[in-house]
């Protein structure tokens, strides 16, 4: 999987998913550390219990709202194409879309979001938002 040089990973749902170099100092800890950058200090945020921060060195943060749109389950497309996701399950809420292109900034911590590459057409993330 490209971006993923350096990590270990873990069985978790009959996938590998990666397990970045990160410093916890969250309690409680987030179920997955596949979606932080390698080497940032996962917190839980100040104010909503169930959010978690991901801060590198320069100041950036990437937040994790949990799986509950089952997230990790897709983790092994990120790096495919497009048409190698499966088919949507039906009770299941998905926003797919490029990862330059505009989107609402709206949160629904049911719903998964798939970016892709506008120009390559791969998978860049899967993450629940």
């Amino acid at each position: 999987m490209p971006g993923l040089t350096g990590c270990t990973s873990a069985k978790v749902a009959n996938s590998a998913l990666a397990e970045p170099n990160v410093i916890m100092v969250a309690n409680p800890q987030p179920p997955y550390t596949y979606w932080a950058p390698e080497n940032s200090t996962i917190r839980n945020h100040p104010r909503e219990r169930g959010i978690w921060i991901a801060e590198t060195k320069d100041g950036s943060r990437k937040y994790y709202f949990g799986d509950q749109c089952r997230a990790s389950d897709y983790q092994r497309f990120v790096g495919q194409p497009m048409d190698a996701l499966p088919k949507k399950p039906a009770n299941a809420t998905w926003r797919l879309g490029c990862s330059t292109c505009a989107h609402t900034s709206d949160l629904v911590r049911t719903r998964m979001n798939v970016t892709h590459s506008e120009k390559t057409g791969a998978i860049n993330e899967i993450y629940c938002g």
